[in-house]
């Protein structure tokens, strides 16, 4: 018999003490991969051996999701009244102690069930906090047939974009009870680690780009980030990474469907073959790609809100955000895909190309207030500069970093405070020995392009621009920049990145010498290799 894991068991002590101790209704936060169904389910069996007419009503929002929760307690307990309720299942079981149900079918039909005595409700954040929609209806309908009804939550993201906290003492779900930690859950080896990094794309103007409940208008962001230089770039990125770390079951997710159109056709170009599942997929042609993909005969599989819940697909070892977003809910849900354990599966890398970690940080730090990152010099990593050390390869922040990191802090602080005089920002110059360098190509509404320098020294990354397609002094400089080196003096932008890579500049540079100006780092000088 399956055994429970400790923070399992710890969540289900906390639902029961909440239920027996409290009149309201709680909430258990457990990360992607880490067990919601089978805590529903030994919640249930124990409901049910203390009180054997007990009904309870589990809710969820995708057939998949219904399955996979009838499925889970099946396992745990074969002899238990057990129906389905989900019209895309074709089950209107009714009358059963314990109903698995999708929201869309029972919204308006609370009358032809029996009264409830608890209500399980899975992925709660889609709860929501104000207006009606369908949960809400339901539950009022539901209540009133039961004036004692108890609502349980769980979520692997508590919190809704636009409106925050689900859990509130106004709210359907009043208090969290449990939530267990991410981190935590990763180094006792429940959920698979995580290597989450910036991936190499061109820079992405969103400024007025317009916002609906507080999220990017996807019709405004396509026009921002599905244009043929963005998704190149981006496309090129995630192949060679792919490729030199040979990962296996790649998640992309897109803004929409052209988006998933374009990014298909230029994969095709480095030979790789993907398959691409929206909401209008048809439902028979999307279980056929999700089985394909589980069963590994598939390796790029690209999506469009579809994916972002109630998809369980092991083997995912590779999650590439195409879509910048300012939901922290979606950014977590994203990433969560890679987080369940495989056989043969050291870790899942993240490619993020929307700027997403910058935005909310990694995934078990989006509730911080203040995220600071660093980006590890051995295998790109971008984790908080709090922990000290990378936590996928191990690497440790050296002291200078330490000192730098510090240094900067306490200048914004001071500037923050407005207290500082003129001269005290701790501008002292340092030199920075360089681990590696890339080029990519910046793009900026209104301007021409140019060449942007990243120089990875060790958990520092430094830019320089190189504006070959302006005229005057950027040009001037940009030309003494590359005779300094013995390159060609390049015509323009395309004509350097077709020609040059990261490399070859890697090999010719030695270290830097930086200092900052207002929050960023500048390069005062370079110590070339002779």
């Amino acid at each position: 018999m399956l055994q429970p894991r400790l923070y399992q068991n710890e969540a289900i002590d906390a639902v029961n003490a909440h239920l027996r101790d409290r009149d309201d209704n709680p909430c258990i936060v457990l990360p992607t991969g880490s067990g919601k169904s089978l805590v529903m389910a030994l919640l249930i069996r124990q409901w049910l051996n203390v009180c054997p007419t007990l009904r309870v009503m589990v809710l969820a929002h995708r057939k998949e999701l219904v399955e996979q929760n009838a499925a889970e307690l099946h396992d745990i307990d074969s002899t238990l009244d057990v129906g389905i309720f989900a019209a895309s299942l074709k089950l209107r079981q009714t009358l059963s102690a314990i109903t698995f149900a999708s929201i869309d079918s029972v919204a308006k039909r609370a009358s032809d069930f029996p009264p409830q005595d608890v209500l399980l409700i899975d992925e709660a954040h889609r709860i929501p906090v104000r207006g009606e929609g369908k949960y809400r209806k339901f539950i009022d309908a539901m209540t009133e047939r039961n004036a004692s009804l108890r609502i349980v939550g769980l979520t692997a993201t508590p919190y809704r974009m636009g409106t925050g906290a689900i859990c509130h003492r106004d709210h359907i779900l009043n208090h969290v009870c449990y939530s267990a930690n991410l981190g935590e859950l990763i180094r006792d080896g429940y959920l698979s680690r995580l290597r989450t990094v910036e991936g190499e794309h061109t820079a992405l103007n969103l400024e007025g780009v317009k916002k609906t409940a507080g999220e990017y208008n996807l019709k405004d962001l396509a026009l921002r980030v599905d244009k043929a230089d963005v998704v190149t770039q981006a496309v090129r990125d995630m192949v060679d990474k792919v490729r030199s770390e040979a990962r296996k079951s790649i998640i992309v997710f897109c803004i929409d469907i052209e988006h998933c159109e374009h990014v298909s056709q230029e994969l095709r170009k480095y030979g790789v073959q993907s398959e691409t599942v929206t909401g209008k997929t048809p439902m028979r042609e999307r279980e056929r790609l999700v089985d394909e993909f589980k069963a590994g005969r598939i390796q790029y599989l690209l999506s469009v809100n579809v994916f972002f819940e109630g998809f369980n697909a092991k083997r995912v070892d590779c999650v590439a955000m195409l879509r910048p977003t300012q939901s922290k809910g979606l950014w977590v849900q994203a990433v969560g895909r890679g987080l369940r354990l495989f056989d043969g599966k050291t870790d899942c890398l993240v490619l993020d190309y929307g700027d997403n970690i910058m935005r909310h940080g990694p995934i078990d730090l989006v509730d911080d207030d203040d995220v600071r990152l660093a980006t590890c010099g051995n295998c790109e990593n971008v984790f908080s500069r709090a922990v000290k050390k990378c936590p996928s390869c191990g690497t440790v922040i050296p002291p200078i970093q330490r000192e730098m990191f510090e240094a900067e802090e306490k200048r914004e602080r001071t500037m923050h405070e407005a207290r500082a005089a003129h001269g005290e920002l701790l501008n002292a110059s340092r030199w920075l020995n360089v681990d590696g360098v890339s080029l990519a190509l910046h793009r900026k509404q209104g301007k021409p392009d140019s060449v942007v320098v990243n120089y990875r020294c060790g958990l520092t990354l430094v830019k320089e621009w190189l504006v070959l397609d302006h005229e005057g002094y950027g040009r001037t400089k940009a030309s003494e920049w590359l005779h300094e080196r013995g390159l060609p003096r390049y015509e323009s932008t395309a004509d350097m990145l077709a020609d040059c890579n990261g490399e070859r500049i890697n090999a010719l540079t030695a270290r830097i010498e930086v200092a900052y100006e207002g929050k960023y780092l500048k390069i005062k000088r370079h110590e070339l290799n002779q």
